[in-house]
């Protein structure tokens, strides 16, 4: 794994969402989102060293906090429960939470020093291509088929760390016009192939899809500071739980954690903007999940946005799936 791992004495910044980083006691962190604190990040355990894990990396043992087994089938963890496990792992954590912003009340804080170092996508996909042959080909003939730049792609996942297992969590890297592009030809492969459809951890994927003999998982991210949303910004609650139904008018940034999407036809008991309103999705299993012309019935929290040159504004935030019902 020092193949892949790069120091923190190399680490520029800014942290990037789907990011690993190894903790000093040898737990894989995952950074969530681009919106972070001053030498830290919001992210999750995503595995941590355990005696009786059942997940071998490089001969050390590990248990997952964010997956379990019921009733033999692997199912992932619902958020509320993943955070306590965060604290369970590792309780010193509790002492450097703080005040959290909304959009982070599911996640972690970690400081950047409590990290040896990184795994930056690009190079550890370049490792992993000199190294395996199988994996050499399935990324060239997905970019072939999703008419993507190979320079443009990067991997998450253990992947990140040099563990290979049977699939590749793609890390797609570009513009958001371009990625969407993309997401577009993933959707019209999948319909045109039934077959490819991914069905895993109690749930049918969007844009997961078995291509070349390999389960691709698609991750995308921003080419470019300045195209991401709420990149640098502050976030306070104004109320909870407010009621709303809504049709997206926008969903060019759905791919991404936070999802931000802008709605039309709004209809509340609450004053809510006249302007066309912003719903931000801080959940990493909605990437992908809503599109342009869906009709949304929400539980969504209203939130204040400041970002620097650009003054306040009110949306609406929603950081659990049972926030959100589509159609």
């Amino acid at each position: 794994m020092e193949r892949f791992l790069v120091p923190m004495a190399e680490f520029k910044g800014p942290v990037m969402d789907s990011t690993y980083f190894l903790r000093k006691d040898g737990g894989f962190v995952f950074s969530e989102g681009y919106c972070h604190p001053p030498a830290a990040l919001w992210g999750m355990i995503i595995k941590y060293p355990h005696p009786e894990g059942h997940i071998d990396v490089f001969g050390r043992r590990y248990s997952w906090t964010h997956r379990e087994y019921i009733d033999g089938e692997l199912r992932i963890v619902p958020n509320r429960q993943q955070l306590e496990n965060q604290f369970k792992v590792a309780p010193e954590l509790r002492n450097i939470q703080g005040d959290k912003p909304p959009f982070a009340r599911n996640f972690v804080k970690f400081s950047l020093s409590g990290f040896q170092g990184y795994f930056d996508s690009r190079r550890s996909l370049r490792l992993l291509r000199q190294e395996y042959g199988w994996i050499d080909k399935a990324v060239s003939e997905t970019c072939r088929l999703l008419n993507m730049n190979e320079d443009s792609c990067g991997v998450t996942g253990s992947l990140a760390y040099g563990r290979v297992e049977d699939d590749i969590d793609l890390m797609i890297i570009g513009r958001p016009e371009e990625n969407a592009r993309v997401a577009r030809k993933i959707r019209r492969f999948i319909k045109d192939n039934p077959e490819s459809r991914v069905t895993e951890l109690g749930k049918v994927w969007p844009l997961r899809f078995y291509f070349a003999g390999t389960l691709i998982c698609p991750f995308f991210r921003y080419a470019r500071p300045e195209d991401i949303p709420l990149f640098e910004c502050r976030m306070e609650l104004l109320e909870e739980e407010v009621e709303v139904e809504a049709a997206v008018s926008d969903d060019l940034h759905n791919l991404y954690l936070p999802v931000v999407l802008a709605l039309g036809e709004v209809k509340s008991k609450k004053n809510l903007p006249k302007e066309e309103l912003e719903l931000i999705i801080y959940d990493g299993s909605l990437r992908g999940e809503v599109h342009r012309g869906d009709r949304l019935r929400l539980r969504a929290d209203l939130v204040s946005i400041t970002e620097a040159g650009k003054g306040s504004r009110r949306a609406l935030l929603v950081t659990d799936p049972e926030q959100l019902v589509i159609g």
